[in-house]
């Protein structure tokens, strides 16, 4: 007895630990196990210690292939559930959720869950820390392969008092905890931008992502945070190298303009890592995909984009002349109409080479690049007055041009051969000037463009330069609508005169802009030096018998004074933009949360001196009622953002919104915090509009 004695006390201990209640299994629950699934309770340690948190998981098992779903199903399934009822010593409990699997399509369907089983890691709360724990869980969950079977379990798991040591299944936890999505900056992602765009049958919701780490290779996108949103499985497409991604998802039975200004929530997995994050989709157009399938529609947005540009405020100093390029054929023969028609096309066709070569030179150098950057520079704006200057001699004759030898040698021997080379200058330099202004269609093709390589640069900016040389091409093809055209006659004498002093006015403007970013003394010598030029032209022209090399020798001289001010006006700080009483701010995007999160309006307005268009919206909307009206009021803040000289944060912000170029005029408020882009022009309605969207309105004001 003695001997047996013994034996049972050694024993005694061992027998302890194999029982459910030992402290080997306090850690867990029993299993739950059904046909085709098993659940239990498990916890990281083995007993309460005093802190107020204990972490504990959900262990689900399923038969192999089977899967159940996440806090999300999709277009069908349940997620599992918990009541905990009957819990003791229990102040809360919160679910979170590891980063979800899609799963394959059945019947149309589109679910995303877990395959195989999933330990879903929990948060506990204890009502007294020190104190035992008994949870007591009712878990719902399904079992899912070709059909779905619901399983209920009742589970218990008890923690004592004690040192919180931790238990056998304190991996099983942290690996769960693990795979559950945190913030972008942590999965080495960054979340750069989301548009929605109307669809035929809903919508869509397009999310630009970047990689700070590690390529992206197959990122999937789980949109939630919508009743009866019903988003399906994203078009995705990679870009340089997998460090972009554009992912499309359509959206049924909702519109555009129902989801715009709401938030979403967003969860990105890509293999390992995953990232979630609150965001609020800007309505507009859709973005272009950095995919050769979307080459063809692009290049089609290019050349109406181009299209459009003969129409707008930067190139009406230059449209006159274009009208004036074709009088000068009415009546002509079609041989010479065609070939000067087709010279002036060849004339916007290389300044766009010439813009895209010097665009994609400066982005394989690693600088900022944008649409009419070259106006941030004092010396192009100093040279583009020069030109300006000299077109207008050449209107008035006082500066015959010819082309080179040799391309007037292709031309061939036509008369009236010095059409050819005013009809090739008169292209490129409206080119030029249009590079000072964003138009629609133009900023969607530039997104595309400078956010690709060198080949679709040049592909792009090629579509931009035929749509800009359309209205030339057209009537090269039928030159017999020159024959509407009117006769020359001396009328063409007066109206280039006329012209040419509109020329003049288009110098000014440059100096004026060469006056904000070198200052006004470098301003005033160019504008100077370039009415002495004026002069001498003039003074040579009326002269014809002087010698012209000393007069030539003087104007090349006077040429060189006029660059070499300006080139030292780079190191000049720029003026800060005049402001208009109270009304504008100087842009500080750090400051935009927290003046949203006071409730008010925020109205950014990025603009530059040279741009013309930015000019025209003040003028026309932003400067008037009501727009001007709501500006002022109280709750709405106006910050504008110069972009007159090269500035990186600029750059940075507008390339946010997928623009290369200004105007951008973005509104933020409670209702819009990431803001609402608006389109390159501005009319009083759209403004107002995105006013309501991003505000809270009253019914009378939504009404209205």
């Amino acid at each position: 007895m003695p001997v047996i004695r013994a034996i049972a006390v050694c024993l005694l201990p061992l027998l302890a630990l194999a029982l459910p209640g030992g402290s080997a299994r306090a850690a867990a629950s029993g299993w739950d196990r059904q046909a085709h699934g098993a659940a239990r309770l498990i916890s990281a340690v083995e007993a309460t210690g005093t802190g107020t948190r204990i972490d504990v998981g959900l262990q689900l098992r399923l038969s192999p292939g089977w899967h159940t779903y996440w806090r999300t199903p999709g277009d069908a399934g349940v997620a599992p559930t918990i009541d905990w009822k009957g819990s003791e010593n229990l102040a809360g409990a919160t679910i979170a959720w590891p980063a979800p699997q899609r799963l394959p399509p059945l019947g149309g369907l589109e679910t995303v869950g877990y395959v195989d089983g999933v330990v879903l890691p929990i948060a506990v709360t204890l009502a007294h820390p020190g104190a035992p724990l008994h949870l007591h869980a009712e878990v719902d969950y399904a079992s899912c392969k070709e059909v779905c079977i619901p399983y209920h379990a009742s589970l218990d798991l008890n923690l004592p008092p004690g040192l919180a040591q931790p238990g056998p299944e304190a991996t099983l936890i942290a690996a769960a905890w693990a795979r559950v999505p945190g913030d972008f900056a942590a999965a080495e992602l960054a979340l750069r931008g989301a548009v929605l765009a109307p669809a035929k049958d809903g919508a869509v919701l397009s999310v630009r992502l970047g990689s700070t780490g590690a390529p992206m290779r197959s990122p999937d996108l789980f949109v939630e945070g919508a009743p009866d949103l019903s988003p399906g499985r994203p078009e995705t497409v990679l870009a340089e190298g997998g460090r972009a991604a554009t992912l499309r998802v359509p959206i049924r039975g909702t519109t555009a303009a129902a989801l715009a200004g709401k938030p979403l929530h967003l969860t990105v997995v890509d293999g390992a890592r995953s990232a979630e994050a609150e965001a609020v989709p800007v309505a507009g157009t859709l973005p272009p995909l950095p995919g050769g399938t979307v080459r063809v529609p692009m290049i089609g947005i290019a050349l109406l984009g181009g299209l459009i540009l003969n129409l707008m405020p930067c190139v009406l100093p230059v449209l006159s002349l274009k009208l004036l390029a074709l009088a000068s054929y009415g009546g002509a023969a079609r041989r010479t109409a065609r070939l000067g028609l087709l010279a002036s096309a060849a004339g916007v066709l290389a300044s766009f080479s010439v813009i895209a070569l010097m665009l994609i030179a400066l982005k394989a150098a690693g600088a900022a690049i944008g649409w009419g950057i070259q106006f941030q520079y004092p010396w192009f704006l100093a040279a583009m007055a020069l030109a300006t200057t000299l077109f207008a001699a050449n209107l008035w004759n006082w500066l015959p041009v010819a082309l080179p030898s040799g391309l007037a040698g292709a031309l061939g021997a036509v008369r009236g051969g010095g059409w050819f080379a005013e009809a090739f200058l008169l292209g490129a330099f409206a080119t030029v000037l249009a590079a000072s202004c964003s138009a629609p269609f133009v900023g969607t093709a530039l997104g595309f463009a400078l956010a690709r390589g060198p080949g679709d640069i040049a592909l792009i900016f090629g579509a931009l330069g035929l749509g800009m040389a359309a209205p030339f091409l057209a009537v090269a093809t039928v030159p017999g609508l020159v024959a509407w055209l009117p006769r020359p006659g001396p009328w063409m004498a007066w109206l280039r005169r006329v012209l040419g002093i509109a020329l003049l006015g288009t110098a000014g403007w440059l100096l004026f802009v060469l006056a904000r970013e070198a200052g006004a003394d470098v301003a005033l010598l160019a504008g100077a030096l370039l009415a002495v030029l004026l002069a001498m032209l003039a003074w040579r022209h009326t002269r014809p018998a002087r010698r012209r090399v000393a007069t030539l020798a003087a104007v090349g001289a006077a040429v060189i004074a006029v660059l070499v001010p300006s080139l030292r006006g780079g190191a000049v700080p720029i003026a800060p933009p005049a402001q208009d009483g109270a009304v504008w701010q100087p842009f500080e995007e750090a400051a935009l949360p927290r003046l949203v999160a006071r409730g008010n309006i925020v109205f950014v307005d990025v603009t530059a001196a040279w741009c013309l268009t930015c000019k025209v919206n003040e003028l026309t909307v932003l400067d008037r009622a009501p727009v001007a009206d709501r500006l002022r009021a109280p709750g709405t803040v106006a910050m504008r953002a110069d972009w007159t000289r090269p500035d990186p944060v600029i750059a940075a912000y507008l390339q946010r919104f997928g623009r290369y170029g200004v105007p951008l005029d973005v509104v933020y408020g409670p209702g819009a915090p990431d803001g609402i882009a608006l389109p390159e022009l501005l009319t009083p309605d759209v403004v107002m509009d995105a006013f309501r969207r991003a505000g809270t309105t009253t019914a009378k004001e939504a009404s209205q």
